[in-house]
């Protein structure tokens, strides 16, 4: 992993100094603590810092083809670049590292951009085409490595981080209120939106090429996945194996020891079973247990056990709630998702072991893991028929041990299923959002199409609500989390359950076999039982999410009645008495089932800790 930063100027009236440009790249440090390099050719500068994973004498960045007039940076990891090289020496190229970064400069030469759909991997890339003054990005397909991008008439500027943007002291940090709106709506700001108008995202599977016709965008992988009805369980297990398989032997190529984050639940259990069969040496496998989650570290030791890793617990004795502000501090938009603290809190404490790990990052919106999933199988315009639905099924699984309308799905096809999801997903509704920006905006329609990106041929209502995780939820919330919370510390985290051969052969799995008899994860945990010790693939699933309604009460109230106060820079942008409303609600209202209080409030909170950071 590293960061990437780039420059071209359009017109000769904007310019950008080496020491701005260093400063930008400063703010990206913590992701390439390793190396950190800088080449300017006219009106093109890049910028990397570096991460050392693979070739760590001869992989410094920028590379360049044998001529020295194609150049390529480069954040993540190509996967098939031994075999990319392979190929591309047998057509006559020379190669001077044995970096995969260098496999794509010589791809371009002979690809052009069609080389972007010839990596496996996950990346963000920068290619700088010297003989045609051309400028191309790219981001991997499900969304793994970020890409921020401003584009003006003078003046290109692309980088990792938001915040390496932001030291361009010319850049407006003037608020989008259609991101500001998607924020609230779902915790997140959806690309290719970003907080600043000025500042968007790229969308994953997407690259774009600035040249003499100025900015374009094209899409280089928009699978339209067709469910397989005939595939039965027993295929499904079989392709499922097959495919996570290849998938964890593809990503353990490294020059530095790789360990696993190991929960003990199936999806990290899964990855060191199959990393067990390819691992050139004893696995190492990490487990952290703080608060509810020490509970999970006698599993985690189970799996440990049965393969025999190089296992290590780590005990976070210090409050989580301590580092809320300096998590707040570093994620450069407003970002509400609460598994953020101790993914960050993880990640330090991991680095100071590996440099790598593997994660179970994808089973979850792949194979049906939330228990909101079991409502959205239930979808039907008719609530009375889904209530009906769902009664009969709950009471036929407390008395017979399994449902009984499997058979029956879908109950129904109507369009309707991917609007249910898109309500399922959210934490304010429109009128709550127009109460609160006095706007009246639709932040749903930024989640509405997707075009250009993943889409599932049949509107079955699991399919619809994959459909949107996949495309939004995965990439813009928890993609972003773990690079985020990763690589503050240097830590690189790879996720097999995201090799895109596998999503799109999980997402042809039909539904039914994914939630059978309402269990979830069905089909995973049914693949892994016989590799798993017994138990672990059929216990209930543990959320990863901090506890914000007892935080936000006793020990961060202070905290919140101080930043919510009357200088609040929160109220720049809500409406002053509808924030303070939802700030007594949730500290002194009377008790209610509504779960999404707490995190309203935390969303009013963490906007205005990330303000205080970043806003004008």
């Amino acid at each position: 992993m590293c960061g990437i930063l780039a420059y071209y100027r359009k017109t000769n009236a904007q310019s950008i100094s080496r020491e701005t440009f260093d400063a930008m790249l400063a703010e990206l440090s913590s992701r390439g603590p390793d190396d950190r390099s800088v080449f300017i050719h006219d009106a093109v500068g890049l910028g990397h810092t570096r991460l050392s994973i693979i070739d760590l004498v001869t992989g410094s960045q920028p590379l360049f083809n044998e001529n020295k007039d194609v150049a390529c940076i480069l954040n993540g990891e190509i996967y098939n670049f031994i075999e990319l090289r392979e190929k591309l020496i047998a057509r006559g190229h020379t190669f001077r590292s044995n970096s995969d970064t260098e496999v794509i400069v010589h791809l371009y030469e002979e690809a052009g951009e069609e080389a972007f759909s010839r990596l496996d991997g996950m990346f963000a890339v920068v290619i700088y085409d010297l003989r045609r003054n051309l400028i191309l990005v790219a981001r991997d397909r499900l969304g793994e490595k970020p890409v921020y991008y401003h584009d003006s008439p003078e003046l290109f500027l692309c980088g990792s981080e938001l915040k390496a943007l932001l030291k361009y002291p010319k850049l407006s940090r003037e608020i989008d209120p259609e991101a500001l709106a998607s924020y609230l709506q779902s915790l997140y700001v959806p690309a290719p939106l970003s907080i600043f108008k000025s500042v968007k995202k790229l969308e994953p599977g997407h690259f774009m090429k600035l040249g003499r016709d100025g900015l374009q965008f094209r899409s280089f992988w928009s699978p339209h996945i067709q469910v397989n009805e005939s595939l039965s369980e027993a295929q499904a297990i079989e392709g499922l194996r097959e495919r996570l398989s290849e998938s964890l032997r593809n990503r353990l190529v490294a020059d530095v020891p790789l360990g696993v984050f190991l929960s003990g639940g199936i999806d990290s259990s899964a990855v060191v079973a199959f990393m067990a069969r390819h691992a050139p040496s004893r696995i190492k496998t990490y487990s952290v247990g703080f608060g509810a989650q020490l509970s999970e570290l006698p599993f985690a030791r189970r799996v440990a056990d049965k393969y025999d890793t190089d296992h290590t617990e780590i005990v976070i004795e210090s409050k989580l709630s301590d580092q809320v502000p300096r998590v707040a501090a570093y994620y450069d938009e407003p970002f509400a998702d609460t598994s953020s603290v101790p993914t960050y809190v993880i990640s330090r404490e991991a680095r100071k072991h590996v440099k790598v790990v593997l994660t179970g990052d994808g089973g979850d919106e792949l194979f049906a893991g939330y228990e909101s999933y079991i409502g959205q199988k239930y979808y039907s315009p008719s609530r009375l028929m889904s209530g009906l639905a769902r009664l009969v099924d709950s009471a036929a699984s407390g008395t017979f041990g399994r449902t009984l309308l499997d058979g029956c799905y879908p109950f129904s096809w109507d369009n309707g299923a991917y609007g249910r999801w898109l309500e399922e997903k959210r934490f304010f509704n429109r009128q709550e959002i127009r109460a609160l920006m006095n706007h009246d905006l639709r932040p749903e329609a930024h989640f509405s199409s997707g075009a250009g990106r993943l889409s599932i041929a049949g509107g079955d209502p699991l399919s619809a609500a994959f459909q949107h995780d996949i495309n939004f939820y995965l990439p813009d919330d928890l993609l972003k989390k773990v690079d985020m919370a990763s690589m503050a510390h240097g830590l690189e985290c790879r996720a097999p359950f995201l090799d895109h051969r596998l999503v799109e052969f999980a997402l042809s799995i039909p539904p039914r076999l994914k939630l059978r008899n309402n269990v979830s994860k069905y089909l995973l945990r049914k693949a892994m039982e016989p590799d798993l010790p017994e138990g672990i693939a059929w216990r209930e699933k543990q959320g990863f999410g901090a506890p914000i309604a007892g935080w936000l009460s006793l020990e961060l109230k202070p905290l919140v009645n101080d930043a919510l106060g009357d200088r609040a820079r929160v109220h720049e942008v809500l409406d002053r008495s509808a924030a303070r409303a939802i700030l007594r609600e949730s500290l002194y209202g009377a008790e209610t089932a509504d779960w999404r209080r707490p995190f309203r409030l935390w969303i009013v909170l963490m906007l205005e800790l990330w303000m205080r950071n970043y806003a004008n």
